[in-house]
């Protein structure tokens, strides 16, 4: 009850907190004066107005809604929306079997491209690498601040672009820029790199180095920063409570730095900076997405930031409701100072095409943000003749790619006590396993997670051991007392809990909480806590379970990489990327 007891605290102090406006003793610090933009190639002005206005729209796949828009013909529907681009996420994949995915996104860029006169953009999150049959899985970012490897991290960036590049894409959404300070963000946590500014500067510099050295763009996210909130911008509006001298050295440190170093791409979030917003509206500050201070005023002039500011999905909670309809919303958006919107209405384009005529819109605002994506685009090779969308990689190149993986996960594990040196694990005394998979079913995430928890038993059944799995203890009802343990030789309890599976706070309920219930109440000579998903989650609810391990991701990749270290073939180097001191968190602010 008193852990308990000092959550509900927590996070009743961080509602207070963030409702506030924070006063820094003056003005906001500049944190240069305003720059002038200066970009290259004016070629975009001979685009007519229509054309002008996609080049700010990337759109989700949406093949029976194109061939409506053009009447049965695809390049009739670009003559009509000749948009920016597309997001070749999920709504690709409707009535697509997974084991043809790869064709058909190769196809699918191809076919846009082919019937669009101007150049397209393709674009993915990929935060984990290319998700796609037949590439490689990459860890969670938190694994490469884990890692603590510029080399790794610049191999990282490199990898991933010329694996997107075999498939069209030349636009990520990441790195994840955000720092994860308060462990109960249900957002950030394993996506972000780390809580220090200074080892992510020096950490996501050479990722995104590695990414735009080959060719894509990467995209910093999420402007002016996430990761000081408890709730999550997909359901509400949720605010960076840092006073502003103390974001300056902080989520504003991060992205100055990397802007400096010339990302092509911010994306800003749902997200308020009450420490330097001054405006409101009904009483609320906006959102950085619908912000013109943060966007504008702060992000563009202060900063300095000549690349493209492109929106966060517009269909989330954080967004949706500031104004009387979403196309209201999408146009405040822009004269904001977002360059691309991410899945906009197509009444967007005839909405502003009709203002801009109407001079209720000044042009001068449409022509930032062109010239913007335009030199973009250029700076990516999209306006050169006969460029080559689909980049096969070579034999060598795939071999690096599953290196580069297999090196970050052997890096990244983290072993954050073991105080009776139970390891490594030993077939001779420690033969006969019980592994404990500790992870929701939802309705987002399905089982998928308790799925991969079962593969990692098999992985550790072939190395000799004998090994028995369930998902889940329940204390209640399944007899777990003493005796249980005896008939065991080790008990490995593996947890996830990770951003969205299922919706809501990264705590663990109903069964999962009957399970730490069961823990907590058991011997802890035999018992092995390894999270791969929060690193909180070890000392929040395990602070008395001798031996605690921290792996970041439930991937194939990273359970090799654990088993390599629970058997002793691999040490364990990993260093953590956040402090892992709940309580002392929050003393800072």
């Amino acid at each position: 009850m008193k852990h308990l007891s000092l959550i509900v605290l927590i996070i009743v102090s961080l509602l207070v907190f963030s409702c506030k406006k924070k006063s820094t003793g003056g003005e906001p610090i500049p944190f240069n004066q305003k720059v002038e933009l200066s970009l290259s190639d004016t070629t975009w002005r001979s685009l007519t107005l229509r054309q002008k206005i996609g080049q700010l729209m990337l759109m989700l796949p949406d093949r029976q809604k194109e061939l409506e828009l053009g009447n049965g013909s695809l390049a009739a529907y670009f003559e009509r929306y000749p948009v920016s681009g597309f997001f070749m996420g999920w709504k690709l994949w409707d009535g697509v079997q997974r084991d043809q995915y790869l064709d058909h996104i190769k196809k699918a860029c191809g076919e846009y491209q082919q019937a669009s006169k101007l150049p397209l953009i393709f674009q993915e999150d990929y935060e984990s690498g290319v998700t796609l049959p037949g590439m490689t899985s990459f860890p969670n970012e938190m694994a490469l601040g884990a890692a603590n490897s510029t080399e790794l991290a610049y191999q990282y960036g490199k990898t991933v672009a010329q694996e997107s590049k075999s498939v069209g894409i030349k636009w990520v959404l990441h790195p994840v820029a955000d720092l994860n300070i308060n462990p109960f963000n249900p957002v950030t946590n394993t996506r972000s790199i780390s809580d220090d500014p200074d080892k992510a500067i020096r950490l996501l510099s050479q990722q995104i180095k590695g990414l735009q050295d080959n060719g894509v763009a990467a995209t910093i996210k999420h402007f002016p920063g996430d990761g000081v909130d408890y709730r999550d911008q997909h359901l509400l509006t949720t605010c960076n409570s840092l006073p502003y001298d103390v974001w300056k050295e902080h989520h504003g440190k991060v992205f100055k730095a990397l802007i400096d170093g010339g990302v092509k791409s911010i994306m800003p979030g749902h997200i308020t900076l009450p420490g330097y917003q001054k405006e409101k509206k009904n009483g609320h500050y906006l959102p950085a997405t619908l912000s013109k201070e943060l966007l504008t005023g702060l992000l563009k002039n202060e900063m300095g930031f000549k690349g493209v500011v492109v929106s966060d999905a517009m269909v989330m909670g954080g967004f949706r409701g500031w104004y009387d309809n979403l196309l209201e919303g999408e146009v405040q958006s822009f004269l904001a100072g977002v360059d691309v919107l991410l899945w906009p209405s197509y009444e967007f384009m005839d909405t502003l095409e009709a203002r801009i005529l109407r001079k209720e819109i000044p042009e001068e605002r449409l022509n930032d943000a062109v010239s913007r994506v335009w030199n973009f685009k250029k700076g990516l090779g999209l306006l050169e003749k006969d460029i080559k969308l689909i980049q096969p990689m070579t034999p060598e190149e795939k071999t690096l790619a599953r290196s580069v993986s297999d090196k970050i996960c052997e890096r990244a594990i983290t072993l954050i006590r073991d105080k009776n040196n139970v390891l490594p694990l030993d077939k001779s005394k420690d033969k006969k396993i019980l592994v404990v998979g500790v992870t929701p079913i939802s309705r987002k995430g399905g089982d998928s997670s308790l799925t991969r928890m079962r593969s990692f038993s098999d992985s550790l059944r072939q190395k000799g051991f004998e090994v028995d799995f369930q998902h889940n203890i329940l204390y209640e009802t399944q007899d777990w007392t003493e005796s249980v343990t005896t008939r065991y030789d080790r008990i490995l309890f593996l947890i996830d809990r990770h951003m969205h599976a299922p919706f809501g706070p990264l705590e663990f309920w109903d069964d999962e909480a009957q399970t730490v219930w069961g823990i907590n109440a058991m011997p802890k000579d035999k018992l092995i806590v390894i999270s791969l998903g929060s690193p909180y989650s070890i000392n929040e609810y395990f602070e008395r379970v001798n031996t605690c391990i921290n792996a970041y991701s439930n991937t194939t990749v990273m359970h090799t990489a654990l088993i390599k270290a629970l058997t002793g073939e691999i040490e364990m180097k990993g260093i953590s990327p956040v402090n892992l001191d709940i309580q002392s968190k929050f003393k800072l602010y």
